[in-house]
């Protein structure tokens, strides 16, 4: 049975037509008979296309059959097509590369991109040319930004940017032996426009090691990086100034010299900007900046990193006593230790470490010298942390720990700890790099009956301890056998109780005992000037000491002029190192004014 299927147009066809045009056959011979002209039994392209080249081809498809044609009347216009289509590519992948800029990044992240080609942008601190003296065409050129020192070693460099200069490097990252750095070759590297120059050249390391006469004599200002840790209270400190902070990676450094006190830590690898005076050392053979200590002035742009220290190099952790460091150990009490070994170090001022017990941690904080604990210690708080204390619980039992020596001694061996009450002998600064001895005794004199010398950790105080001043500590005992005497070790205290009243001290006594000085003391008597140096005058007398008056007292205004009043300041003893003499100061002074009204309490009479 066969059906009619219905076409596009309408019309019905008939299976049978269907299948007859199906079983249609190609015709081979005619095939050959048309495309094979050489009758080699092949059709070649060429033959192809000399059969089709009525119809004109063109374009894309003509270019390709010209491309497959391998007759030899074509090979060269071959050769042609496809040397210009190699030039087109290469010209494509080179504007590619020229479209893609490498990334811009910040110096403190160079360390993720290494053997990687980068950008970073910063200001021209210091540059050094054939940094060996071997002919080399290279330059080495330090950039910083907000966050770090990095740098540029320059091969077949072109014009040098000037120092403040703001310059857009790219190189190679390079990280090798623990130091990195970036590489570049050619004048590409380095790019600024005018904008980016400063107005004038900043003053740096640099500026002064090439021409440091220019400067002899001169106060300028600098900014460098310090190369070791400077205590607070230190009055005098030579170190070296740096371009960069990481020892090995500096370009120029120079002698410093820091003769008072900053009042402020400086850290290893600190950036400060100092104003100072350069000099020529004829003794050292050397070029020195002289500063004082308020002019070093810290920049917060530059964190210094804590020194890393470990176990194997325990022998010279004294290289960076004072500094900030890093220990990895295993926490064991108040103590961190050598895991698998036998050395210790104590933690001073830490925090509840009960969830570390046991445990492998890396600890930071100040490496310090106990004495009380004769070894080394970690203090990780500031000087003003103290951890409170029940003072209803503080007994004092120092005249019991005096007289009865045997259970004391057992109390030493079992490291009984002791919370006791008393107060200071002698009025002592703190040190802020170590422990500090003071005496604490049972009572103020002359009723005092027993008096034991006390090691303070650091970071306990800041400061003076007066003299008088009540305390609660809490203490184990030590026995000192090359002195023969107990002492104390304090583990925490606080301050308890008013402060005490100045000492009173009439000149007519004479030179002062050594039990009187450094303490809190009041002097009455009139200013006056002799030799363009003031003194403190006993009304009536002749007897005189020196005093440093402070800059905002009120007694220094026309009302109190020529007043006799009572001055309170601190009697020190100064060493005088022209006369080779000493004398006495009453310094910082001021009158009490305990109203504020503006007039010193001992003239609102008059």
């Amino acid at each position: 049975m066969s059906e009619a299927l219905e076409s596009e147009s309408g019309a019905e066809i008939e299976d049978d037509e269907i299948v007859e045009e199906d079983q249609t056959e190609l015709d081979i011979d005619a095939v050959f008979s048309k495309y094979d002209e050489n009758s080699d039994g092949k059709i070649q392209h060429s033959e192809y296309v000399s059969e089709h080249a009525v119809e004109g081809k063109g374009g894309v498809s003509g270019v390709l059959d010209k491309l497959l044609d391998d007759s030899p009347e074509l090979r060269g216009q071959r050769l042609w097509v496809m040397f210009a289509i190699s030039i087109v590519l290469v010209a494509g992948l080179n504007a590619y590369a020229m479209i893609r800029e490498p990334e811009l990044v910040a110096i403190e992240d160079l360390v993720q991109h290494s053997n990687e080609v980068v950008s970073i942008e910063g200001t021209v601190v210091s540059w050094v040319e054939d940094p060996y003296s071997s002919g080399e065409n290279r330059v080495n050129i330090l950039i910083e930004d907000d966050t770090g020192v990095a740098q540029l070693r320059w091969y077949n460099f072109a014009e040098i940017p000037m120092l403040g200069t703001t310059i857009k490097v790219t190189g190679d990252v390079i990280v090798y032996n623990g130091k990195i750095w970036i590489q570049a070759i050619g004048s590409g590297a380095v790019s600024w426009d005018d904008a980016d120059i400063p107005d004038a050249p900043e003053l740096t390391i640099s500026t002064i090691a090439k021409s440091p006469e220019d400067y002899q004599g001169d106060t300028i200002t600098i900014t460098g990086y310090i190369s070791k840790p400077v205590n607070p209270d230190s009055t005098f400190t030579s170190l070296t100034l740096r371009d960069h902070p990481t020892y090995g990676m500096q370009e120029y450094q120079m002698n410093m010299i820091i003769h008072s006190r900053t009042n402020d830590w400086l850290e290893s690898g600190q950036k400060v900007e100092v104003t100072a005076t350069l000099d020529y050392s004829e003794k050292f053979l050397q070029w020195s900046l002289h500063v004082q200590g308020p002019e070093v002035r810290i920049q917060r742009t530059h964190d210094p990193e804590p020194t890393k220290i470990g176990w194997s190099n325990y022998q010279t952790w004294s290289y960076n006593s004072g500094a900030l460091v890093i220990l990895d150990g295993e926490i064991d009490g108040d103590k961190i230790v050598e895991p698998g070994g036998d050395l210790e170090a104590c933690l001073l001022n830490s925090q509840d470490l009960s969830s570390f017990q046991g445990k492998e941690v890396s600890y930071g904080g100040r490496l310090v010298w106990s004495t009380s604990y004769a070894g080394w210690c970690i203090d990780s708080s500031s000087s003003s942390s103290v951890e409170m204390l029940d003072v209803n619980d503080a007994e004092n039992i120092l005249g019991y720990l005096a007289n009865n020596p045997r259970g004391t001694l057992d109390d030493v061996d079992n490291s009984t700890r002791y919370l006791i009450s008393g107060v200071v002998s002698g009025s002592t600064l703190m040190s802020e790099t170590g422990d500090t001895k003071i005496a604490i005794a049972d009572a103020i004199y002359p009723n005092t009956l027993t008096k034991i010398d006390a090691y303070v950790p650091v970071g306990q105080h800041s400061g003076w301890l007066e003299d008088g001043q009540e305390v609660v500590a809490n203490v184990s005992l030590n026995w000192n056998s090359a002195s023969n005497e107990f002492q104390l070790s304090v583990w925490n205290f606080m301050l308890t109780g008013d402060a005490p009243e100045p000492n009173p001290y009439d000149l007519s006594e004479g030179a002062p005992q050594f039990y009187d000085l450094n303490k809190i003391t009041s002097i009455v008597g009139n200013v006056v000037e002799v030799d363009n140096i003031t003194y403190l005058q006993k009304e009536g007398g002749n007897q005189k000491v020196r005093i440093n008056i402070d800059s905002n007292s009120i007694g220094l205004d026309s009302y109190h002029q020529g007043l006799t009043l009572k001055w309170v300041g601190r009697f020190i003893e100064v060493a005088d190192d022209v006369t080779l003499a000493h004398h006495y100061v009453l310094d910082n002074a001021d009158v009490i004014d305990e109203n504020g009204n503006g007039i010193a309490d001992d003239a609102e009479d008059l």
